[in-house]
């Protein structure tokens, strides 16, 4: 089993305090139910237990910043407009908690057990492509022209399920790579860390 710190126990005690601080922080501010913020804990505690820091953070990536464009003009008339057509709300449920981190924590259990780069990579595109659907959904729906349909490229009500617009394609883009960007800043950090241990070595050498 791979993980930053050697003790299992010790990334259990660290995933059940920080993913309980940030659950009940999400449940107070309304962006997570009960159910949400109970599979949250035991989601983000799974990670930080399994994986190492380029699991968990991602994962905290898509959710603090699509928390943040839930939250972002929620008032605003058009966003209030679309919301009225969405099956579910901005405060998540367990459903939704699981449909967006549940295969990546397979993915991370997978790795756990049988290490290999591919499932990080696997990772790392599904949460790319989880936070670009919601990124699309959240900063879409401020779009001035109307969506179309996907299917028929009919114009539909904002809000649709299926239907897409200009500023939704530029923002699903975005928060893909927003994710790459954070998984590559998370991966170069042990890099950094060996780097910057070895150069008093060498020194001393010469």
């Amino acid at each position: 089993m791979v993980g930053w710190v050697d003790e299992w126990w010790l990334r259990l005690l660290a995933g059940l305090v920080g993913s309980g601080l940030i659950a009940g922080a999400a449940y107070r501010t309304r962006s997570l139910s009960g159910s949400g913020a109970w599979s949250a804990l035991i989601m983000g505690t799974g990670f930080v237990t399994l994986g190492e820091p380029v699991w968990f953070g991602c994962l905290i990536a898509f959710f603090v910043s699509s928390t943040i464009w839930s939250k972002w003009k929620k008032r605003h008339r058009a966003k209030a407009a679309a919301e009225a057509n969405y099956e579910k709300t901005g405060r998540r449920d367990a459903g939704q908690v699981w449909a967006n981190g549940g295969i990546g924590l397979l993915l991370c259990a997978g790795n756990a057990l049988w290490p290999d780069t591919a499932w990080l990579f696997a990772y790392i595109g599904v949460m790319a492509a989880v936070n670009a659907d919601t990124w699309a959904t959240e900063i879409g729906a401020l779009s001035r022209t109307a969506p179309r349909s996907i299917t028929t490229g009919k114009r539909v009500k904002p809000g649709t399920s299926g239907a897409v617009t200009p500023l939704g394609t530029l923002a699903a883009l975005a928060g893909a790579a927003f994710i790459g960007g954070i998984a590559a800043a998370l991966l170069a950090l042990p890099q950094q860390a060996d780097a910057a241990a070895g150069a008093p070595q060498a020194a001393r050498r010469r």
